[in-house]
């Protein structure tokens, strides 16, 4: 099996697959070559739900469709990665409205993520070793940045008297939220989104954090993926109502602003 060669910043330690990866890595590449691309071009077909571990991982594609690559086999490779776009279309699509952009808006969003994509699953360089690792992490923080771009251009478009709770529309939470998310803001912005911040509690706050900056999802029936509800230790309904409170709060607040 091929060794992954990134490091760590923090530590220098090498990249590592979950064990769940590892395992069907390695019984597909023993097996049969027509068994092995049996079953991973049809797991566009897979129906098998998260936790079962007769599911084929998304790292596990992108190591095979990087195997098959590299081998020459381009028919094998696109099919693959068109898999991995059908099963995360509906995942981006659930993502994206959570920020209520226009219909133009979702669509340029969501066809600039898979733009994106494309190279990021042929690039064969240890920076994009991360898609091998965790995947949904990567899908996440790319479409987030794009989001984060979209709202920043909108953000540049309003006059100098526009703050934080101007031009929202009657559910104007989620934009809010889309601002708090700006991790590139202007400083001014970024002192006045942790004076909005302040009038969550701390689970609240966290909650916003991890969804809406980390991209995490708030819960997952996958055991080995990291969620918002793990990393708080409570139910995903729990981390939507923490959301919802939150939402409430920061709505008062930009209204009172």
């Amino acid at each position: 099996m091929r060794a992954l060669t990134r490091k760590r910043e923090a530590d220098g330690a090498g990249y590592i697959r979950e064990t769940a990866v590892e395992s069907q890595v390695r019984e597909l590449s023993l097996s049969p070559e027509r068994d092995r691309r049996g079953r991973l071009l049809g797991a566009s077909k897979d129906e098998l739900a998260w936790g079962d571990e007769r599911r084929l991982r998304e790292e596990t594609l992108i190591y095979f469709l990087r195997e098959y690559a590299r081998r020459g086999d381009e028919e094998a490779a696109w099919r693959i990665a068109e898999t991995l776009v059908e099963r995360t279309q509906s995942h981006v699509q659930r993502k994206i409205a959570r920020w209520r952009l226009s219909p133009e808006e979702t669509d340029d969003c969501a066809r600039d993520l898979y733009a994106e994509l494309w190279p990021a699953l042929f690039d064969f360089e240890a920076k994009s070793e991360f898609w091998e690792v965790r995947f949904w992490v990567c899908l996440d923080r790319r479409l987030l940045n794009l989001i984060q771009k979209r709202q920043s251009v909108a953000d540049n478009e309003h006059g100098p008297g526009d703050e934080l709770g101007a031009g929202n529309d009657d559910d104007g939470g989620d934009r809010v939220f889309a601002r708090i998310a700006d991790t590139a803001a202007r400083p001014d912005r970024l002192a006045e989104h942790a004076d909005a911040l302040a009038v969550l509690t701390e689970a609240e706050r966290t909650a916003v954090y991890l969804v809406y900056v980390e991209g995490l999802p708030e819960e997952s029936d996958d055991p080995e993926r990291l969620s918002a509800a793990r990393v708080l230790g409570v139910t995903g309904r729990s981390v939507r109502n923490y959301l919802r409170r939150a939402k409430e709060k920061l709505k008062r607040y930009a209204a009172a602003e």
